[in-house]
């Protein structure tokens, strides 16, 4: 039977009734926490559903500050700090590019697009760095090998004049690859970053939609100088 836990009106799992035992044990889950089951529409204090069972002591000492907890948040400390928070950074975590979104913006237009290509690469590579088993990257390269291509049977029709629809339908191709592409990277973020490195990170889809490269890159150089300085800013 899996398990649902409320904290703050937020609801995480599902877990096993193992799973509960290891994170009270660890200080993650509290007794006085709601929890439900599968098969139940009422929140119960967990206590009520541990009862007697013994609960296993923690290899780790519970809740020290800046290790992340079960609920997908990490644990602060200190006071707020230029609207932020003080947040230990985890150990040995990859660090994002980091580059201000409005330059890759100038630059992007500067360039008629060229180094939005390339930073889109960039930024779905580094996706690919914290998720090994994200579709991000070849969705992004498959989207700009069709754009390519079909600029160029679009070029090719036109100086024929011969209405051929190839051409438009490999750049309607690169666009729906582009977008899927840039979901995948969204998702596989929020994955990594509530997960193994839990600063619940959460993007917008409208954002990613209209804006996803200079979007995620807000978010990138919001974390990278949360590597270096600790202080982890707002989402904005």
């Amino acid at each position: 039977m899996k398990y649902y836990i409320q904290r703050e009106l937020n609801e995480y799992g599902p877990y096993t009734l193992a799973d509960l035992q290891r994170y009270i044990g660890q200080g993650s889950i509290l007794m006085t926490d709601l929890t439900r089951s599968e098969g139940m529409t009422d929140w119960v204090p967990v206590s009520q559903v541990i009862g007697n069972i013994p609960v296993p002591v923690a290899a780790v000492p519970a809740q020290m500050p800046g290790t992340p907890n079960v609920y997908g948040g990490t644990v602060y400390t200190g006071a707020p700090m230029y609207g932020g928070q003080t947040v230990t950074p985890f150990a040995g975590g990859p660090v994002p590019p980091d580059f201000h979104w409005a330059l890759v913006l100038v630059i992007s237009l500067v360039t008629c697009g060229l180094f939005y290509c390339v930073w889109l690469i960039v930024e779905a590579a580094y996706v690919r760095k914290i998720r090994q088993d994200s579709k991000g990257l070849l969705l992004v390269i498959l989207s700009l090998v069709a754009s390519f291509v079909g600029f160029s049977f679009a070029g090719v029709a036109g100086a024929r004049n011969d209405g051929s629809p190839l051409g438009a339908l490999l750049l309607l191709s690169s666009l729906v690859l582009l977008f899927v592409g840039l979901f995948q990277m969204q998702g596989d973020l929020e994955d990594y970053y509530n997960i193994q490195e839990p600063i619940h990170l959460q993007l917008n889809g409208v954002m990613t939609f209209f804006f996803g490269v200079f979007y995620f890159q807000h978010h990138f150089s919001r974390i990278s100088e949360w590597k270096r300085s600790g202080v982890l800013q707002p989402q904005g």
